[in-house]
């Protein structure tokens, strides 16, 4: 679930076309071909929860039986669900989300149905509010939108644009990045035959790294490839997810989406998954899915990736994620480090 985040919290709905504008925004992307269950509670979004529509039977009693279980492991009362796309499509599936919502016990607020600017009700039969043309829904001017447009929050198109959106750079030299980071590679390689301990040098680099985002400054092609490099050791990567009280969260994605995007494929594993990680914490669930995949598709048995996908999964807040003590886990990993300093060195892909 996409669950509430400081946007939300900032953001008051007062009638269903709020809802509809605002939706794009906490899922990162315009919906299409999908059936969005919505939570607010005392007119304040507290997150939404997105499902791909089918018409095959089995995967959607699958799909809503897995809906009904992230609302309900949320504590989740009442909801809103919203099908995007002509109502042959949405139709059959928005049936079954309802009675599988209802016989839940969960409040069913509306169910509407979204396409080309208008909505219509499944539950509305007054044609004076819910008239059989539908009611158009004008987002260039919507107060909600506008607020998350403020707040910093981009809507891509779809959810390829989203994907996409961790792609190298138009016009990124992926060719010179690579030769960097086989410089970086050489050099961990002769520190670790040293018996180097690269933990306090490679912490060093994220808090650096950390330091010149959230001061809005790009880092250079040698600081990515050093990042990807010192991120292959695990105590270097958990420790980064550690700093995630220290800098507000936005910087955080800020970076590993940079790293992410510019690192050579086979060291994208360990931003990725930090990526992710950060997405969850703001309480952006689709970003943090499509980072968990990427990471996934370059190593499947990646533990962290896996856990997170768990995760994801059953819809755990912001302040879940967050609710451990960072600096225990710091004392944890440092201590792990004292205890056997090789864990340290990074584990290079093959090949590099």
């Amino acid at each position: 679930m996409s669950a509430a985040s400081d946007l939300t919290h900032a953001i008051t709905i007062r009638k269903l076309a709020d809802v509809v504008a605002i939706v794009p925004y906490l899922l990162g992307f315009h919906p299409s071909k999908s059936l969005v269950a919505v939570v607010v509670d005392d007119e304040k979004l507290k997150g939404v929860v997105r499902l791909d529509l089918t018409q095959d039977p089995d995967e959607m009693a699958e799909r809503t039986e897995y809906l009904v279980k992230v609302l309900e492991g949320n504590h989740i009362r009442e909801t809103l669900l919203i099908g995007y796309g002509p109502g042959s499509n949405v139709t059959p599936m928005m049936d079954a989300a309802m009675a599988a919502v209802r016989g839940a016990g969960i409040v069913l607020a509306e169910a509407i149905r979204v396409d080309d600017g208008r909505y219509w009700s499944y539950i509305c039969g007054d044609v004076a509010c819910c008239p059989p043309d539908g009611v158009p829904v004008d987002l260039s001017c919507s107060a909600p939108a506008a607020a998350a447009v403020v707040a910093g929050r981009h809507a891509f198109s779809d959810r390829a644009a989203l994907v996409a959106s961790l792609d190298p750079p138009q016009g990124f030299d992926q060719h010179r990045a690579e030769s960097v980071t086989r410089k970086v590679c050489s050099q961990a390689k002769e520190a670790s035959k040293a018996g180097g301990e690269w933990f306090a040098e490679g912490v060093e680099r994220v808090v650096a790294a950390l330091d010149r985002v959230q001061a809005g400054d790009d880092l250079d092609s040698e600081a990515v490839a050093w990042l990807g490099v010192c991120l292959t050791a695990k105590p270097v990567r958990d420790m980064a997810m550690t700093y995630v009280q220290q800098y507000d969260i936005e910087t955080h994605v800020r970076l590993w989406t940079e790293v992410t995007r510019k690192v050579p494929v086979a060291f994208t594993a360990g931003p990725a998954t930090l990526l992710a990680f950060t997405a969850m914490c703001q309480g952006c669930g689709p970003l943090a899915s499509i980072a968990l995949e990427r990471a996934l598709s370059v190593n499947p048995r990646y533990s962290l990736a896996l856990l997170l996908i768990e995760g994801l999964m059953v819809g755990l807040s912001p302040s879940e994620v967050l609710a451990r003590d960072w600096n225990e886990l710091a004392d944890e990993i440092t201590k792990q480090v004292r205890e056997c300093p090789s864990t340290t060195w990074p584990q290079l892909p093959e090949g590099w």
